[in-house]
């Protein structure tokens, strides 16, 4: 790992983990090389139902705190396996309790050098600006020609592998969405069940936040599904994100590379190559008004339907082998049959 030197990087980050040690190491490795003040490392515990989760816990726990970091470290480590929703949010309710902002990535977000410097001046620049909530690494690989010469495009869909916020925006979220995982660490010997997701007034996606009519199903689906099983807490804080009107950052270049493909991941199990991080031009160049892109947003809601949608996961269920889940997906990207897809998600 790299020798430790001085810390650079005021603004907090946040790294969540839970049984990759592979994963793990890369990030830490790039986390270091910006070399932040504070870093807060949120951790699940092991699974009873899995021996081996104890070796791989432990191991990901000594990668994170014998790290050389040149600042402040926190830690928030569960004895017992929680599941990924309780750690999230349970964790960020911890992180968010004592700063004002925080960079975010999962132990398998490896961000490019430059992410940090994004998120950094977007986080001072639209601090006071309360209608955007998000600011996404990853941009889904949506065409460079959408952000004209912009850096960044406002949608209100945003990717949260690598992502960062403020705190208020995080409290409002939990305000109306208080899911609080309680007696999650009691549950011996078992999965932990997801708590219900459960609001305490109806909060439901405003129809202009979206831009095609089958996202607006989709995530009007999403918030009135009590499930918490069904549905990952990012849909719920889009959910959130969407009823006020509210708008996310997206890079025009993708700064965020996702290598947590594969059979031990939570949710991306299918097996495909990552897409690389690349590296954003300074100075940024910024949209001349804080207003949503349409243009961008109508392609990352068909990104978001294509991976996420009701099509995607009737294919899920019926294709099990993740082998032949690549094979439809290359097949899915191909130009000319992707053109043909899009016009089927979006209705």
């Amino acid at each position: 790992m790299p020798e430790p030197s001085a810390p650079q990087l005021r603004t907090p980050v946040v790294i969540i983990a839970f049984n990759r040690p592979a994963v793990v190491r890369r990030t830490v490795e790039a986390v270091l090389a910006a070399a932040p003040e504070d870093v807060f490392l949120v951790v699940d515990g092991p699974r009873a139902t899995h021996p081996e989760d104890a070796a791989r816990c432990a191991e990901v726990r000594e990668l994170l705190t014998s790290a050389p970091w040149p600042g402040r470290v926190h830690t928030r480590f569960v004895e017992r396996n929680i599941g990924l929703e309780a750690n999230v949010e349970l964790g960020l309710d911890w992180v968010f309790g004592q700063v004002d902002r925080a960079i975010v990535l999962e132990d398998d977000c490896i961000p490019h050098p430059t992410f940090f410097d994004f998120c950094v001046e977007l986080l001072d620049r639209y601090a006071d600006e309360t209608r955007v909530w998000q600011i996404a690494g990853d941009n889904k690989g949506i065409p460079r020609a959408m952000f004209g010469a912009d850096s960044y495009a406002f949608t209100t869909w945003a990717s949260v592998w690598g992502w960062a916020t403020w705190a208020d925006r995080w409290h409002a979220h939990r305000a109306v969405f208080p899911r609080d995982h309680a007696g999650a660490e009691e549950r011996v010997g078992q999965r932990p069940r997801t708590a219900d997701a459960v609001r305490p007034v109806e909060v439901l996606p405003d129809r202009d936040a979206l831009v095609t009519e089958a996202a607006l199903r989709h995530f009007t689906q999403v918030a009135g599904d009590r499930d918490g099983d069904s549905r990952g807490w990012d849909h719920h804080w889009w959910v959130t994100i969407m009823s006020r009107r509210g708008l996310s950052i997206t890079p025009s270049l993708n700064l965020v590379e996702n290598d947590g493909f594969g059979p031990d991941a939570t949710h991306t199990r299918t097996a495909r190559a990552p897409m690389p991080a690349q590296a954003m031009p300074m100075p940024l160049a910024h949209p001349a008004r804080v207003e949503l892109n349409q243009q961008a947003e109508a392609e990352l809601e068909l990104v978001l339907l294509q991976i996420d949608g009701r099509l995607s996961r009737a294919v899920k269920r019926i294709v099990k082998p993740l082998w032949m889940r690549v094979l439809i997906g290359r097949v899915v990207r191909f130009g000319p049959v992707w053109a043909v897809v899009r016009r089927l998600v979006a209705r």
